[in-house]
């Protein structure tokens, strides 16, 4: 029997081209693709006016029941429309005659405290605290080093800035390679960040040097191929050009393969670089299984500097994956099968649990 597989995202128009290559290949798995918004959803009804995607013709509108396996892919922003739809994800969630592919980090302050528990990890975090008042900012930037600001919840085009202090007296916001700010008294940039309040906490970068200081930008992109296996399907970074103080690789045009960046080191700073790689995927591999199951999918984002040390700046449990399809065009097809094989996994699971399991499974993780 066809089950039904829904994609949601805040809009139809995310990843178009990747969802219309999924729709087409999970015939071959016995599954039907729907794709909708949180905002189509009528819960009266339980009905979802959506699109339904039909060989050869493409995604068509269409109505329909709530589907068997929902995969979330939903970026919210601090908007409205992200403040409507967060309450209606929630709420499909705990609904129980549905799974998830996917579940969300939730708090990004939360993950790295835990990851620094993790004694695997711990060398490769930064110091974390959370953005409350101005003078957090301002006395984390004093300790030396540089300073970052990343918001709380998975937010697609958020701004990230680092901010660091020259000669005791500047401080320097760069929020892109060609974006840069200063501000010459401690008032000023308490003005700045005001707005971050509450939603953004700090990392701290701890470097010796900081003249002419870069921070090479790397991602890794794994995906579960069984329900013990992870696999990476692709490391990539950017341009020497591009790799600044911060230069975001989701939105980079000149992305390349690992390989690219690896050749251009040192021979000892390469094999310290993939240890460390290996020890970071290992680990958070396994943390992530037992911290936020379900999961299909994450990217881990590395900050590599010039002396060789390696930091976690970030991971992303819905990582985009335009950037990394630039380095790897060749691995769609794969993320694809593999995607639409965990689907019909779940299915065969479905039925052997009972609606009770199911209910009790869907209350337990409503919070994740």
């Amino acid at each position: 029997m066809t089950a039904t597989l829904g994609i949601v995202t805040l809009s139809l128009q995310h990843e178009e081209a990747f969802t219309h290559q999924l729709a087409k290949a999970a015939s071959s798995f016995d599954l039907e693709v729907v794709r909708f918004t949180p905002y189509d959803l009528k819960p009266a009804s339980n009905l979802i006016h959506g699109q339904k995607f039909k060989s050869g013709q493409g995604f068509e509108a269409s109505e329909f029941s709530i589907p068997d396996m929902i995969y979330d892919r939903c970026l919210y922003q601090h908007d409205a429309q992200s403040k409507k739809a967060k309450p209606i994800m929630t709420w499909l969630k705990k609904y129980p005659k549905t799974s998830f592919l996917n579940t969300g980090i939730q708090d990004k302050m939360l993950l790295f405290e835990q990851l620094r528990i993790q004694p695997s990890l711990e060398p490769y975090l930064p110091v974390c605290s959370l953005l409350k008042e101005p003078s957090d900012l301002l006395n984390m930037v004093k300790r030396g080093g540089y300073c970052k600001i990343q918001p709380l919840s998975h937010q697609h085009t958020a701004p990230t800035c680092f901010i660091s202090l020259k000669d005791k007296s500047t401080f320097t916001v760069q929020l892109s390679p060609e974006q840069k700010m200063t501000f010459s008294r401690p008032s000023e940039i308490e003005r700045w960040c005001k707005k971050y309040i509450g939603r953004y906490f700090l990392q701290c970068f701890n470097t010796s040097d900081q003249k002419d200081f870069l921070f090479n930008e790397i991602r890794i992109f794994l995906m579960k191929v069984s329900q013990k296996q992870w696999k990476s399907m692709g490391i990539h970074t950017k341009s020497s050009v591009e790799n600044s103080l911060l230069s975001h690789t989701q939105n980079s045009v000149h992305v390349l393969g690992f390989d690219h960046y690896l050749h251009s080191l040192q021979p000892h700073i390469q094999e310290l670089l993939l240890d460390d790689i290996a020890s970071i995927q290992s680990s958070l591999s396994v943390f992530i299984d037992k911290t936020f199951s379900p999961c299909i999918e994450f990217a881990v984002d590395l900050l590599h500097t010039s002396e060789g040390k390696l930091y976690i700046s970030n991971v992303r449990s819905k990582p985009g994956r335009s950037a990394f399809l630039k380095a790897y065009p060749e691995k769609e097809n794969q993320m694809i099968q593999i995607i639409l094989e965990h689907a019909k996994s779940m299915k065969s699971q479905q039925k052997e649990v009972s609606y009770e399991e199911k209910t009790l499974h869907h209350r337990s993780s409503s919070d994740k």
